[in-house]
């Protein structure tokens, strides 16, 4: 960068007034007195060693300045906010040069822990923004990290959940929720300790129009200006008609930082001055600009055009028809569209896939009623609801992955492409993911260049940015050549250039003569279609053409496309049930919806479809677990001790009798769950009275038994017996947050491992649907069967899906610890919301449970 650029940037942060967000005031003091630097960056630069990166960046962040980071896919937005976050190169390799303050800290040394106290950070995925099994539980870890006195922490939970639009939805696990639901909760935990700083990378990805309304007034609470100035705040968002609403470039943060293609700042300044002087080179280079900003270009297009029209009247014939499609701008205000749709398609048109009277659900809840639709050759069709309406549910039932409950489905068998392409990659380069389709080398070659990847031929699927990889899954379907593709939210976190791309793609699918169905809740993916089904209230709306419901407004905001029912709510969605939407399974529909993520098209996992975890029952569950935990220790060395069987009979009967009336289970559900332990039992018996030597009371037996088998095998077999029956009884009678809880309370276990297991407790929840999804995505890339229905994976394919399953919860595993720095998780004093108490009857627990063994190992 050069001196003089530099001196600008300076310049700039030091005498720019604190801004706000929409419906902030600025802060308190006056403007001309600058308030403190937040963030502080000289000649910052981080290079990933991919090569690709950010900077470098000269300049400050004050409190109160709100700051639109602006710029292309792989301009280095990500980065540079994981670098403020402190997370590189503490997380992410990298090679940082330049010098970087936060609140007074240096993040680049001290990592994520340097900037906990300062900074809250809400990242795009949102499967991983929610550490712990329990929402409050993790909303609350960054105000016990900060010391918050425990009277102080419910409220301020109740507040910001409340806040986010979630205020029900605290006492659910995290595997219960949606990729929305998921997405405010980790807002909620990123302002909860009320930071200086917010970074927000793509907040509202996930979220239809109403959630995007609710995470904007959630941040604009979060962000109100206070006595020291206000919340600084970075946003990152593709979004920005969205977040910026009725309002236009007004309702944007008021500064803006714009990155080139490279990483390079391109410019530092207010968000208008920017967006009209560089607005040109950010859109050339893919970025999505305001409907308002695209508009003003436009007309200036149109009068440029003109003038070059008129003076070239009398030198030859106007070009009919205008610019050439392939070349003009492909603006996206109000009168071109990204990609133009062919036309409303005549129902003459061949019909492929029929869908007739069918109810769609999962288990026996439906989620759809009634769902008649017909996907025709050359139709692209986009489908539109509400988070949680069943987009993902249709597509599912469409591809045959999910048999209707009621009604048919005939027709031509359909390809899906899920949210989350990485979900379906089943190949080690990206040659071979679209061999592995069926095309022939030749195919391969050709499809290579039709998707632009021919440079990328031997790299891996995952390595590619999030635009390639999902034009790399929809060519991968495409040599699968099934006459219906379904695309599920094809637009998912891409910014202008990818978007296009894809939308072309599909568009060129359809002109070809296949019929292409598309879930959205964008409104230029809806422009650029032929036709579009709307999904309210459990029906599925027959299809209209677009320009039909962009002037139907009450339409528009039954499907989630335009905020209608309040930025607080979920509109639909049933606070006590809701799967992902993140991840590949598919919202529930009326009462909804997982990533997630975010998460798409697979169904709801076990995990999402049942209800919130009802509290263990019976006395025993009120106990302190370090005591059940420390009881099952002293019982399982007593037992260790015993070789004569009678004491260990009277043992294991007096704890299934405690098992039945302290964890109120019944004797036949006792003995089924013991059935492993019996097992392992009978084994080590068996194993002992056929090997051990010693007398043998029965001689003419074919095999060699003997009495110091018999009995030293039956002490062991009870061993295992007793000591299973107290384990079933410790785990039925506790929960992994009390059980930690109590352990950090009372045994000393440090914090950072009683909350790094509970994380691992929270991935372990989430592994049964993640599995889910990578098999049904699996199962989606095979040949179909002789009757035209998905095919079962075999031994080889379940393989390779847990070798994904693997990977992708390792990516996870690192994410969330990740996340667990950013609420202050360290070494530091802390304080400690829902202690676990210990009481007299934790004590009387104890001393009978000693008196009763005593009295069994004298008598026996």
């Amino acid at each position: 960068m050069s001196a003089e650029t530099r001196a600008v940037q300076e310049e700039a942060a030091s005498t720019r007034p604190v801004a706000s967000l929409p419906g902030t005031s600025g802060g308190p003091s006056d403007a001309s007195t600058p308030a403190a630097p937040v963030v502080e960056a000289q000649d910052l630069e981080v290079v990933l060693p991919s090569g690709s990166g950010v900077g470098p960046w000269t300049g400050m962040i004050r409190a109160g300045e709100q700051v639109l980071l602006l710029g292309p896919s792989g301009s280095g937005k990500s980065t540079l906010l994981r670098a403020l976050a402190g997370a590189i190169p503490s997380h992410q390799r990298a090679r940082v040069t330049g010098t970087l303050r936060v609140g007074g800290s240096d993040p680049l040394g001290g990592g994520v822990l340097a900037t906990s106290e300062v900074a809250g950070f809400l990242g795009q995925d949102p499967a991983d923004g929610v550490c712990l099994p329990q929402v409050a539980d993790d909303v609350a870890l960054p105000l016990e990290s900060r010391c918050t006195p425990p009277v102080q922490i419910g409220p301020r939970v109740r507040e910001v959940l409340a806040a986010a639009g979630i205020g029900a939805l605290g006492a659910r696990t995290a595997a219960t929720l949606s990729g929305g639901q998921l997405q405010r909760a980790g807002l909620a935990a990123a302002v909860a300790a009320r930071p200086r700083l917010l970074l927000l990378d793509e907040p509202t990805a996930m979220l239809d129009a109403d959630g995007v309304a609710a995470v904007r007034d959630a941040v604009t609470t979060a962000t109100a200006a206070t006595a020291d100035g206000g919340v600084a705040a970075v946003l990152v968002e593709h979004r920005l008609d969205d977040w910026a609403g009725e309002r236009g470039v007004a309702g944007l943060p008021p500064r803006t930082i714009a990155l080139g293609a490279f990483g390079q700042v391109l410019a530092d300044g207010p968000t208008r001055e920017v967006l009209t002087r560089h607005g040109a080179a950010l859109r050339e280079a893919g970025c999505w600009l305001p409907r308002e900003v695209e508009e003003e270009f436009e007309d200036a297009a149109d009068a440029a055009l003109e003038v070059e029209r008129g003076s070239d009247a009398d030198s030859g014939p106007e070009l009919a028809g205008g610019p050439d499609v392939e070349t003009a701008p492909a603006w996206t205000g109000r009168r071109r569209t990204a990609v133009e749709p062919a036309g409303v398609v005549p129902e003459s048109a061949e019909p492929l896939l029929t869908v007739r009277r069918a109810d769609l659900g999962h288990g026996d809840r439906p989620v759809l009623t009634g769902v008649d639709l017909t996907v025709r050759a050359g139709q692209l069709l986009a489908v539109v609801g509400r988070n949680g309406a069943g987009k993902s549910t249709l597509l599912g039932a469409l591809s045959r992955l999910d048999p209707p409950q009621a009604g048919e489905i005939d027709g031509a068998p359909a390809g899906l492409v899920f949210q989350r392409p990485e979900a379906q990659f089943v190949a080690d380069t990206v040659a071979s993911e679209l061999a592995a389709s069926g095309g022939e080398p030749a195919q391969v070659t050709a499809m290579l260049s039709r998707l632009g990847l021919e440079e990328q031929r031997e790299a891996s699927p995952f390595t590619l940015s999030g635009g390639q990889q999902r034009r790399l899954s929809i060519g991968a379907m495409l040599l699968a050549e099934r006459p219906v593709l379904l695309a599920d939210e094809p637009g998912y976190g891409l910014d202008r250039a990818a978007s296009r791309t894809v939308l072309a793609l599909l568009r060129e699918v359809a002109d070809t003569g296949r019929g292409v169905v598309i879930a959205t809740h964008d409104l230029r993916t809806v422009q650029a279609a032929d036709a579009v089904a709307v999904i309210a209230d459990g029906q599925l709306h027959p299809p209209i053409a677009p320009p039909g419901l962009l002037r139907d407004q009450g339409l528009l905001r039954r499907a989630g496309l335009v905020p209608g029912s309040g930025a607080g709510g979920i509109p639909g969605e049933d606070p006590s049930i809701g799967p992902r939407s993140g991840h590949g399974v598919p919202e529930t529909a009326a009462a909804p919806s997982p990533s997630a993520a975010g998460a798409a098209s697979a169904i709801p996992s076990r995990t999402d479809r049942q209800a919130p975890e009802s509290p263990p029952r019976g006395w025993l569950a009120r106990r302190n677990p370090t005591v059940l935990l420390g009881l099952l220790t002293a019982l399982s060395i007593v037992c260790i001790t015993l070789t004569d069987p009678a004491p260990l009979v009277l043992l294991y009967g007096l704890l299934s009798v405690g098992a039945m009336l302290g964890c109120r289970i019944g004797l036949r559900r006792l003995l089924r769950a013991q059935v492993p332990f019996a097992v392992f039992a009978s084994g080590v018996l068996m194993v002992n009275v056929l090997s051990r030597p010693g007398h043998e009371p029965w001689p003419d037996l074919p095999i060699r038994v003997t009495e110091e088998g018999i009995v030293l095998g039956a002490a062991l077999a009870l061993r295992a017996l007793v000591i299973g029956l107290g384990a079933l009884i410790v785990a039925r009678a506790t929960d992994p947050r009390r059980t930690l809880v109590s352990l950090r309370q009372h045994a000393r276990l440090p914090a950072r491992y009683a909350y790094a297991l509970l994380a691992g407790r929270r991935l372990l929840d989430d592994l049964p649907r993640r599995w889910e999804t990578i098999t049904r995505a699996h199962r989606v890339r095979l040949p179909l069967t002789g009757d035209g229905q998905v095919a079962r994976l075999r031994p080889r394919h379940l393989l390779r899906c847990a070798f994904s399953l693997l990977v992708d919860a390792i990516r996870s595993a690192d994410r969330i610890a990740f996340a667990l720095e950013s609420r202050g998780l360290g070494d530091g004093p802390r304080t400690l919301w829902r202690p676990v108490p210990l009481g007299a009857a934790d004590v009387l627990l104890a001393l009978g449970v000693a008196v009763v063994v005593t009295s069994v190992l004298i008598l026996a």
